[in-house]
């Protein structure tokens, strides 16, 4: 068995302590223990026990005296004392009664004697605790009963006043019926409702004071309230009769029963809730408005493009928010209009008739989208059907129930691109924390046309990347880069199937000369124009690239296996081709007409490279330009040979320049008296392994290469130093030099700029430096030719017009050109001994120089009889082998000085 009780056990004797501390202990008692009376007393009053066990006889302090101290300590003196002693006197047992011992126990003791008066003492010690609480506790509970008593009487009082004050003072509807409905009581604010006083209600019905119908329907809720047996509440709409207020009650119905339980009437409660329901309504509101905000983040998120958006905010605006309506609408700037691109809910079709545009000064242009973008702000209209900004959809809004609208623009890069708009059903619909929210979820759907923009532009620069690596930007064509792709793969395939391809190299004829007449503009129109009619030209499956400039490349694919019938195919298409480019072109105003050369290689092996099948075109290509251009040209292995054999040419031409191979030969020019006026001079070259090269070959090479501008400017320098060195002889210091001037180097910038230099290089007086134009020079240009030789000829520069007569030989630039000689050409002084054509031509030229004073000179010159005709014709100048033939100047300064 486990106690709970606390003993403090006092002796002196420490066996007796011993001994008496474990019988306790071993009853499950806690036990402490004091070895004087001076502990005893600090242990108790310290942690204060249940039962004292106290020895009598004990130095110092003895045990009366800490029974004595211990019955006047408060925290200890309701704690029963057992006193163990050795004496048995009844005197001291009277003593430690007097003093508030409970027992006294005489050694030697028996154990179980001691056992039961502790245990008795202890169950003694609780009861009286227990007895003193629950006197307490009584007692508590007496005087609360008292104080509760007293309140309620008070409270009674009060209550019967405060309720006479509440039910005249409350805003709620108070009555009370019997069960006919005849009213027996009412409060103030239900004599507002019938504009009557409580004395003139009482006694009447509803029917006296309000409509049958209405009447009616309160009769019946009452009778509903009685047959339930308990409150019944519904909600009622009431017109006050003393200010015409109307708003919505809740009313509370309550049968009143008598002591018996039986009903005796009616007790009514209305209560004013328009307010509290027109803030459920709006926080109703407000809860969609965050369902709908949720749902379009959502939308956001999952959405893969705008048009999946859109039409996503305009169902959550609808299903979520509780809007009537929703759409999207996008300003079309080339329509100055609203197009409407997503929509939902009742009253979408209604759109299909309405009208928007941004033209503020239009009724169409100020409704609440129109200004949601113009003005890049939101547009509230809280009264749809009677607002003026949206007259001219007011039928409309009529027929889908609009009362309210929300027009919200949507921005990309802070640039209104269109309106997100809302219709609610009721008026006023759109308070300060609904408009927060649909702004908020505004700019939600903005972030998201910014991302998707970003993530547009993301796509389209990495498909322009991928255009630019493997199309030409301009006519959008495969670059070089996909068409030898394009090449190889129809090489692997053709031979794979045993079928002939075709590759086809086109290069528009002079179309330097567009763009340099009519700028880059025009040029690139015309490539343009020329990429698409190549496209047309060609089936699917075909490959039309732009190589570069004014170069096209064509793949022909799955042609037939018979090389005849492949070539004949090909040719067919090459002329269509060629045809289709031959049309006439509209540039931007500008007619123009356009030819084009082509190179053709077929083929089917496929060891055959890409590289070697657009090497054999260009070879192809070259050659066909070089019999006349607006020709094609099949590819033969003859053409290659020969232009390796050019390539060769090339490179020891660009060797002759800088290691002075040419040299200059000088053919001379004399008046009618063979008097050497002056000479041509003519540029040779001499090669060190073939010998002297015809100028035939190379100067066509290097005008192809331009290497004729180096040249040119070789010629002209070395002409002014030949000239500078004469300038001390006598025989030689009147001599005139012409030289020849080249296109390329005549349409330089800088031309008139170099002759100057040149000129001023050798202190030269210009008189003596004469340029020999063609015609065709002067014609690309003529009025740059114009501006350039009259800057020379003003600076005392002579210009002579070379092969005059092989040309256009008009009148009209002859009149407008500062040329001081015309050179007849020698194909027509060739003939004119016999023939009658040619003749009359010669003839005619001298006529026309003389008539405008201008110098003549007949080249080719060889016979005699050639001679006397043009003496006889007028002609001032000879050149030709009758003179002598272009010579080496030693040659040419010895005949000087044989014939001055």
């Amino acid at each position: 068995m486990v106690n709970a009780g606390k003993i403090l056990v006092v002796d002196d004797t420490s066996a007796s302590l011993k001994l008496l501390s474990d019988l306790l202990k071993a009853e499950g008692y806690e036990v402490r223990s004091a070895i004087n009376g001076e502990l005893a007393v600090n242990f108790a009053t310290a942690n204060p026990p249940d039962l004292v066990l106290l020895d009598i006889l004990m130095p110092g302090m003895g045990g009366f005296e800490v029974c004595r101290l211990l019955k006047a300590h408060p925290d200890t003196r309701h704690v029963p004392i057992i006193f163990i002693s050795a004496l048995s006197d009844p005197e001291e047992k009277v003593q430690g009664f007097e003093l508030g011992a409970v027992d006294f126990v005489t050694k030697p003791y028996q154990r179980e004697e001691l056992l039961a008066r502790v245990r008795t003492h202890l169950e003694i010690d609780r009861l009286r605790n227990h007895l003193e609480e629950l006197v307490e506790e009584r007692s508590h509970q007496l005087l609360e009963s008292e104080k509760k008593l007293r309140a309620s009487l008070n409270d009674l009082v009060a209550a019967h006043s405060l309720m006479h004050t509440l039910l005249r003072t409350i805003p709620d509807l108070v009555w009370l019926k019997d069960l006919q409905g005849v009213y027996i009581s009412c409060n103030l604010q239900f004599e507002r409702l019938y504009g009557a006083k409580e004395a003139d209600i009482v006694g009447k019905t509803d029917y006296e004071f309000t409509s049958r119908e209405l009447a009616d329907f309160f009769r019946d809720h009452d009778r509903k309230a009685l047959a339930a047996g308990k409150v019944c509440a519904n909600e009622e709409w009431l017109t006050f009769a003393d200010n015409g207020y109307y708003g919505l009650f809740e009313t509370l119905k309550t049968p009143v029963l008598n002591q018996d339980g039986k009903p005796i009437g009616v007790l009514g409660i209305a209560r004013d809730v328009t307010e509290r329901k027109a803030a459920e309504a709006k926080v109703q509101r407000h809860m969609q408005l965050y369902a709908a905000l949720s749902h379009c983040n959502k939308a956001i998120v999952h959405s893969a493009d705008e048009t999946e958006l859109f039409l996503e905010i305009c169902r959550a605006a609808v299903e979520f928010g509780g809007m009537k309506m929703a759409w999207v609408g996008l300003f079309a700037a080339d329509q100055c209009s609203i197009r409407p691109v997503a929509s939902f809910g009742e009253g979408a079709e209604e759109l299909a008739t309405i009208d928007m545009c941004m033209d503020a000064a239009s009724a169409f242009g100020r409704g609440p989208a129109s200004v949601a973008i113009r003005e890049q702000r939101p547009c509230w209209c809280q009264d749809f059907i009677n607002d003026p900004m949206t007259v001219p959809w007011r039928e409309q809004g009529l027929r889908a129930g609009w009362a309210a609208s929300a027009a919200l623009p949507l921005l990309k890069n802070d640039q209104a691109v269109g309106a997100f708009v809302l219709y609610a059903d009721e008026a006023n619909a759109f308070d300060d924390a609904a408009r927060d929210l649909l702004v908020e979820m505004s700019m939600d759907i903005n972030f998201a046309l910014e991302n998707f923009s970003r993530a547009l532009a993301q796509k389209q620069a990495e498909a322009e990347i991928e255009r630019l690596a493997f199309y030409d930007p301009l006519t959008n064509l495969p670059n070089r880069r996909l068409l030898y792709d394009r090449l190889q793969q129809a090489i692997v395939t053709n031979a794979r199937h045993d079928k002939h391809g075709a590759a086809l190299f086109i290069d528009l004829d002079n179309f330097k000369a567009l763009n340099d007449t009519k700028g880059h503009t025009i040029g690139d129109l015309l490539l343009i124009e020329v990429a698409q009619r190549l496209r047309e030209c060609v089936r699917e499956g075909d490959t039309v690239a732009r190589l570069g400039g004014d170069e096209f490349v064509m793949i022909l694919n799955s042609l037939s296996a018979d090389e005849t019938r492949a070539s004949a195919h090909t040719k067919m298409l090459a002329g269509k081709i060629l045809a289709a480019i031959n049309q006439p072109y509209s540039l931007h105003g500008y007619d123009h007409h356009c030819s084009a050369s082509m190179g053709i290689c077929m083929f089917r092996n496929q060891h055959i490279t890409a590289e070697e099948l657009l090497k054999y075109t260009d070879t192809a290509l070259y050659q066909a330009k070089r019999g006349g251009r607006n020709k094609l040209l099949f590819y033969d292995p003859v053409m290659q040979a020969a232009l390796e054999t050019r390539a060769v040419l090339e490179s020891n031409l660009r060797v002759a320049l800088s290691e002075q191979q040419l040299v200059l030969y000088y053919q001379m020019q004399v008046n009618r008296a063979g008097q050497i006026l002056g000479a041509e001079v003519l540029i040779r070259w001499l090669h060190p392994e073939r010998g002297l090269v015809s100028p035939a070959e190379f100067i066509p090479l290097a005008e192809d290469t331009g290497l004729i501008l180096p040249i040119g400017k070789w010629v002209m320098d070395s002409a002014c130093a030949q000239l500078k060195a004469w300038e001390n002889d006598p025989l030689k210091s009147e001599l005139q030099l012409a030289v020849n001037v080249s296109a390329l180097q005549f349409h330089q910038d800088d031309f008139v700029e170099q002759v100057r230099l040149a000129l001023a290089r050798y202190d030269l007086s210009p008189n003596r430096l004469k340029l020999e134009l063609t015609e065709s020079l002067v014609l690309d240009d003529i009025d740059d030719a114009i501006v350039k030789m009259q800057q020379l000829r003003d600076f005392g520069v002579r210009f002579s017009m070379d092969d005059f007569g092989t040309g256009y030989s008009s009148l009209n630039y002859l009149t407008k050109l500062p040329i001081d000689q015309l050179k007849i050409d020698q194909s027509f002084v060739r003939n004119i001994t016999v023939s009658q054509s040619d003749a009359v031509i010669v003839q005619t030229i001298i006529g026309m120089a003389d008539n405008l004073g201008i110098e003549s000179i007949a080249e080719g010159v060889e016979t005699e009889e050639q001679l006397t005709f043009l003496e006889r014709q007028g002609c001032q100048l000879y050149q030709g082998y009758l003179f002598s033939k272009p010579i080496p100047l030693a040659d040419f300064e010895a005949l000087c000085i044989k014939k001055p």
